[in-house]
């Protein structure tokens, strides 16, 4: 129950933060502005997304993460409130902003309260769980929001988006109150007095895993440069090297985001059965996607089939899933005896987006420099392959640390 808690949370989250980049075309035609002109109300979402992140992963093992939760849904709701209201595009750039810093207040409580309820051998279980509610955020988003957009204005449908906020909001308010107890797995260590002066109960955290963890934000780097940036790319290429036309986007995205539900019970059950070495279970993810974009390379070398091309890119995206899986969900979860779970969720989930905006422009650029997506495709392979080298290189310092 309280990994569906989380679930329907993390929905809620998708659906007031990606509602406004997914119906932007509409948003652009209705406001008679470009897309470059609006796309500094989505960077700066990005943006703040990102850097909140690792502020509210900080201040979020400092204090109540219920409460930190609860006030990341509110500030969302007011904030796609408000863009119902905005009429330019400077108050709109504002208002999303920080909608980004309230949606970076949501994850590091989640996982820090996963990691505190959650058994460890339910924990990976308990993870895709609310992995899901961004998977079928999407897809209600991407499939809802043409047919709403025929009855109602872009800004009805964020106004509706708040609703959703508000019900899963209350649903919150209550459930929370009733499962989130003091009975814990985990319980806060007592502050030790030495002397009259208080320190942490916490042990601190061994100097040798900083290695493995600079490895592991590579990692996460690379993982958020693939998965964002073939998300993002994939209609441009379908459109530029198959003539698919420009609607075949949203069925790409629902393609993408369906087989994400999939790939994320896949690698939970390679990770619990197999291989249950989080960041070597991570490097043989990167090694699948390795082999997939070796693959979406020759195909579209020397065949021409759209069909095996979105294919291979949905699982190289379901496989940047998995990782993300290993490295940002399960991975900090290691950093409860340190009393550190919801830092580390928040630095390394903070990676993500550096990748991200590193190859939203990064691949444009090369695709328009080299006139094709050949060599895009041929740097998706070596990306694959530095990810899959940095993970195996980190696994044994992880597994001591692990064991410690």
């Amino acid at each position: 129950m309280i990994a569906w808690l989380f679930t329907l949370v993390y929905f809620a989250s998708y659906v007031m933060r990606i509602n406004f980049a997914v119906m932007l075309v509409k948003v652009c035609s209705d406001m008679a502005l470009g897309k470059s002109d609006l796309a500094i109300v989505i960077t700066a979402l990005t943006v703040t997304y990102g850097i909140g992140q690792v502020i509210s992963g900080f201040v979020g093992d400092k204090i109540k993460p219920q409460y930190m939760l609860t006030c990341g849904l509110a500030l969302a709701i007011i904030c796609n409130v408000a863009m119902f209201f905005c009429r330019d595009v400077n108050s709109m750039t504002a208002v999303w902003a920080i909608n980004g810093l309230a949606h970076a207040m949501l994850w590091p409580p989640i996982v820090r309260l996963n990691s505190t309820y959650i058994p460890e051998d339910e924990y990976s279980y308990a993870s895709v769980r609310v992995s899901w509610g961004s998977s079928i955020a999407t897809i209600l988003l991407y499939l809802g929001c043409p047919l709403l957009l025929s009855v109602m204005s872009w800004r009805a449908i964020i106004l509706v988006c708040a609703g959703v906020g508000v019900v899963v909001m209350a649903v919150w308010l209550i459930a929370s109150s009733k499962l989130l107890r003091d009975d814990m797995i985990l319980v806060r260590p007592a502050d030790k007095s030495h002397d009259g002066v208080k320190t942490s109960a916490y042990p601190a955290i061994p100097k040798f895993v900083i290695l493995p963890i600079i490895f592991i934000v590579l990692g996460i780097v690379f993982q958020g440069m693939m998965r964002d940036g073939v998300t993002n790319w994939m209609p441009s290429f379908l459109l530029e090297t198959f003539g698919l036309p420009e609607d075949s986007s949203i069925l790409a995205t629902v393609i993408l985001a369906v087989f994400s539900i999939f790939s994320f019970w896949v690698f939970d059950l390679l990770y619990r059965k197999l291989i249950k070495n989080e960041v070597l279970c991570g490097g043989a993810i990167f090694g699948m996607a390795l082999i997939s974009a070796a693959a979406l390379y020759i195909v579209n070398k020397f065949t021409s089939s759209v069909v095996a091309s979105m294919l291979l890119m949905a699982v190289i995206v379901g496989c940047m899933h998995g990782v993300n899986l290993m490295l940002i969900a399960i991975v900090p979860k290691c950093f409860a005896k340190y009393g550190k779970v919801s830092t580390m969720s928040g630095l390394l989930n903070s990676c993500t987006y550096i990748g991200a905006a590193i190859a939203t422009s990064g691949f444009a650029v090369l695709a328009e420099v080299s006139k094709g997506w050949t060599s895009t495709l041929f740097v998706w392979i070596l990306i694959c392959l530095v990810g899959t080298l940095v993970c195996v290189i980190a696994a044994p310092l992880w597994k001591r640390f692990k064991a410690r």
